[in-house]
């Protein structure tokens, strides 16, 4: 990948502090660019509006979705905005860049009996099982991203007081409250985490292994909260792949990831009648028409039931 690309990509993550998972996006969007660029025989600080708009057009031409495609312009975006701020490009080639228009999509959610349903369905007293519950129940308590609930650490979890710091998009901090089950969920599996990280300890030093080099940079993998079977930290696609294995093994055929929970936390506020920029705040939202669409959600949801439950509804369609 081209140097200056990669200073970008560097730049986003030590320096605007984006998670792993936004940066591999926007790597993967430009590596895109690059191949466009290079098919065309031009250079990066090299086009103008012209060439970016016929990259856009490029990628629809290949039947990506108007979502991806704008994605793929804002990194776009992104990356000349770095150009012009650091003084290699005195003018920005994509401020005339207009994204496609798309119609966005209601998130996916769990109704609140589903949601208790899948949480309840996780049982058993065994390390995974107890961890998996505390998981389940810290996402749909906070709202959290999954990057967010992965890097918590036990410093910033206070169980007495019923918060917890998280950081999110951009390294921003916000507090979240711990409801009641999450607590004891959290309390239960700390017990069992604390027995599970010592008995990892103990098994490296008998086998005289050695702390990595990147744990050693980031701090002890025992400063996370949650932590995988051999005592290390959980990442956020270990999280991700163990609930989609409870979704499978309940036979459920719509896709539950940890983005649902998130989901589900947004849409049962607004559902039970609190302020839209309460929500705002709670999910750690820059801008509250983010926010918004968990109105459309709960309209939407509103709309189901009527016509289910209404003798005339759903006659007209």
């Amino acid at each position: 990948m081209d140097r200056r690309i990669e200073e970008h990509l560097a730049y986003l993550s030590a320096v605007r502090g984006l998670s792993s998972r936004t940066v591999r996006s926007y790597r993967e969007d430009l590596e895109r660019f690059e191949v466009f660029l290079a098919a065309a025989g031009a250079d990066a600080d090299e086009v103008g509006t012209r060439e970016l708009r016929a990259f856009a057009a490029e990628l629809v031409s290949e039947g990506k979705a108007a979502s991806s495609v704008n994605r793929a312009l804002s990194a776009v975006r992104g990356y000349y905005r770095y150009r012009v701020r650091f003084g290699a490009m005195a003018i920005d080639p994509s401020r005339d860049l207009e994204s496609l228009s798309a119609r966005r999509k209601l998130p996916r959610f769990l109704f609140e009996a589903d949601a208790d349903a899948f949480i309840s369905g996780v049982s058993g007293d065994d390390f995974r099982s107890v961890r998996d519950r505390a998981i389940l129940e810290l996402l749909y308590s906070t709202g959290c991203r999954v990057g967010e609930a992965a890097g918590l650490t036990l410093d910033r979890l206070d169980l007495a007081g019923g918060t917890a710091r998280v950081r999110g998009k951009g390294s921003k901090e916000r507090i979240v409250f711990l409801a009641q089950p999450a607590r004891s969920a959290l309390a239960a599996y700390l017990s069992m985490r604390a027995a599970r990280v010592a008995r990892s300890g103990t098994e490296t030093r008998r086998r005289g292994g050695t702390v990595g080099a990147r744990a050693a940079s980031e701090g002890s993998e025992g400063d996370f909260l949650f932590v995988n079977a051999r005592g290390g930290r959980l990442t956020e696609r270990g999280i991700e792949w163990l609930i989609e294995g409870y979704a499978e093994r309940a036979g459920l055929r719509a896709r539950v990831t940890p983005h649902s929970f998130r989901h589900s936390f947004a849409t049962h506020l607004v559902g039970r009648g609190a302020d839209i920029r309460v929500v705002q705040e709670l999910l750690g939202h820059s801008s509250v028409s983010t926010t918004q669409i968990y109105t459309h959600v709960d309209m939407e949801r509103l709309r189901k039931v009527y016509d289910q439950a209404h003798p005339h509804g759903g006659r007209g369609k």
